[in-house]
């Protein structure tokens, strides 16, 4: 005798769902590998690793050429445009490696640890790679100043903001957007948590961003030699900064919303 009630639900859901229209490439070309659990974001989205790996190599790179006009250096000018074009191939090489090269290295260990363990150990490797980039790119900052100290400071100040960003916004958002996906794909997700966290994040970065804009707006009214110079700099990494945040939230965003 059947027990159920009109109307209700007697199907289990699925332990795991085929996601790979969504998540993955199709055809035998790009077919992922079987212990690819967690699959790397460039798999499904190579487009936003492309772009995320020029827009923070444009960032050094206009430091770079910043500094060296502001305030000028004994170099030539081959060799400063050598430098800062150096510089533009490593932080997009190395941006677009921290965001393949840990995946590869760790894939077929998965099994080592647990999902999101898993990811935070990958997370690590691409902070490592993103310290070493910007350390580089200050030392070539040290170069193109002639080792003024005003100067390296402000070359640090903007590497340490832009490093920040790299490492915690780009990369976390990567490592939440993956497992959740991961969540997804074995029913196990809460929908009113997801939402939750996105919010509260998007109110801190908010935040965060009106308290640092006050310091540039403070510096563009300011009376300074090739003041200018000093404010249109300010101005395009502000509107570089608030376009690049909009655009990882915009990317989650939509990816979070197709399950």
């Amino acid at each position: 005798m059947e027990n159920n009630l009109p109307g209700m639900q007697t199907e289990i859901p699925p332990k795991f769902r085929d996601l790979s229209t969504r998540y993955g490439k199709n055809g035998s070309a790009t077919k992922r590998h079987p212990d690819d659990v967690i699959p790397s974001i460039n798999f499904k989205h190579p487009i936003f690793v492309l772009m995320s790996s020029f827009a923070f190599a444009a960032l050094y790179a206009e430091l770079l050429f910043f500094v060296a006009t502001y305030y000028g250096n004994k170099l030539g000018t081959a060799t400063n445009i050598a430098i800062i074009a150096a510089d533009f191939v490593l932080v997009f090489a190395t941006v677009y490696a921290s965001f393949t090269l840990p995946h590869r290295y760790y894939m077929k260990r998965f099994h080592e640890y647990s999902p999101i363990v898993f990811l935070v150990m990958e997370w690590i490797v691409a902070v490592v790679m993103m310290l070493f980039m910007t350390a580089v790119s200050l030392v070539a900052g040290i170069f193109l100043v002639d080792g003024d100290l005003g100067a390296v400071g402000e070359v640090l100040r903007s590497l340490s903001l832009y490093a920040m960003m790299a490492i915690v916004l780009y990369q976390g958002i990567v490592v939440y957007v993956r497992y959740v996906r991961y969540l997804y794909e074995r029913e196990m997700h809460q929908s009113y948590k997801i939402v939750t966290f996105t919010g509260v994040l998007a109110v801190i970065v908010f935040l965060l961003t009106l308290y640092l804009l006050q310091f540039d707006l403070g510096r563009m009214g300011g009376s300074l030699p090739n003041q200018g110079w000093l404010s249109l700099h300010l101005s395009i990494r502000d509107v570089a900064l608030l376009a690049t945040t909009l655009f990882v939230f915009a990317w989650h965003a939509t990816i979070l919303a197709d399950h």
